[in-house]
Formats: structure tokens, sequence, C-alpha cells
């Protein structure tokens, strides 16, 4: 079943008029009518049942009791890598439930942005990706950070994939955890170290040497093994 979103708080029974975006993707991409029930979410997390009543509003019906969010809060710390690894990293970060997305311009990373153009695709795609995953939030993509920027980000339990002694099965993050995923060329030693003076502990993710975008998404799924 579709989901969306809207930045509105509603209740059983409203009359809504949807965003333009809304209806073009229901009646023109999914074409459909009054008769087709859709998920809506509203600003609070909350999900309802909802229909067409023309071809501007559509009217909630019954609330859902469900939470489909995790019982920790999750930011990930993404280097800026291949636009196109760079995109799946926030589809499938966004499907296993990150709270918090922040684009990291690492010492090595090749990639740039430029302009606001590249922060709003990735938010479309984080969007979508919540929509399709039947997340009750829409993860926050924050501007791009630079490694001074790194500290304010920080959560109770703080990580950052590097060789390490300490391995994943000893991790903890109960309450909140943020990690940093580095670039394509790993590190630069001088920024690890002081990544590493900010108090993230460093973690090893085994013996081979992962891509990057095979790094996120592994170190993910293992943080939220433990959260759910």
């Amino acid at each position: 079943m579709q989901q969306y979103f809207t930045g509105e708080e509603i209740h059983s029974g409203e009359i809504l008029d949807l965003d333009d975006k809304i209806l073009y993707h229901l009646q023109k991409v999914l074409r459909k009518d009054g008769s087709y029930i859709f998920r809506l979410c509203d600003r609070n997390g909350t999900v309802y049942h909802a229909h067409l009543i023309n071809k501007k509003q559509c009217q909630t019906m019954d609330r859902l009791d469900e939470n489909n969010e995790l019982s920790c809060d999750i930011t990930c710390i993404l280097s800026l890598i291949k636009n196109d690894h760079f995109e799946l990293c926030i589809q499938k970060l966004t499907e296993l439930g990150v709270n918090r997305i922040v684009p990291y311009q690492a010492q090595r990373s090749v990639v740039r942005f430029r302009d606001n153009r590249k922060l709003e695709r990735i938010r479309k795609i984080a969007l979508e990706a919540a929509e399709q995953s039947h997340r009750n939030r829409i993860p926050e993509i924050c501007e791009v950070a630079a490694l001074k920027d790194l500290d304010k980000y920080k959560s109770r339990y703080n990580y950052v994939c590097y060789e390490a002694e300490k391995n994943l099965a000893s991790l903890e993050c109960k309450g909140s955890v943020t990690y940093i995923i580095g670039p394509e060329g790993g590190f630069d030693e001088k920024e690890y170290k002081k990544i590493t003076e900010m108090g993230y502990q460093s973690v090893s993710l085994g013996k081979r040497i992962l891509r990057a975008e095979t790094a996120a998404i592994y170190f993910t799924s293992n943080i939220v093994g433990k959260c759910q």
C-alpha cells in the first residue's frame, strides 16, 4: 500500500487538501481513484488510511496503531563518495531506520556538493525510501559537514569505521549512536586522529576491505540489529 507524508497534524475523518506532488503520483502515475486506499503519515509520525474524494482532496479514515521506527536514535556521518553509490546509501540507510544522515566532506572525498541541487535530490530519495518502507519519520538530511563540524553530531555512543581491535560484536548503542563512514580512499591519518580525539571510538569491520557503500550498509545493519 502506497504511503505519503504530510507536514500537517491530522485526525480521523478529516478532509484535507493534498500536495500537488502526491496528487500527481496518485492520479497520473498510479492512476488511482477514490476507491483506492492509501497511507498518510502526519508531522507527528501518526499514520492513517485515506482515500480521494475529488481531484484535490482526500478524507482520512482509521488511525493505524503502529510504530515502525527503531528504539534508538541513529546518526550516520557519511563521507561523500561517487554519486550513484552515495544515493544508494541514502536509500538503504533510510530503509534500515537511520534518523539523521550527515554528508561529510572527507579529506579524500573526490566528490563535491557545489550547490543545493544535490541535497535536494538526496532529500527526495530519502523521502521516497521512507514512504516505500512505511516509516513514521523522514530522516533528516543535514548540510554538508567539514571535519570541524563532526563534534556537534555526537551521541551517547560514537564510532568511526577503521582498522581497530574493537569489533562489531562489542558495540553498544542503547539510546543513541553516531558513526562515521569513510570515503573510497579511506581516512587521511591526520583526519582520523582528529576524529578519535573528538571521542569517536575506532571499530573494525573485519579482515576484508569493503567498498564505502558496502561498509555503510553493513555497519548500519549491525547497529539496527541491536536497536530493534
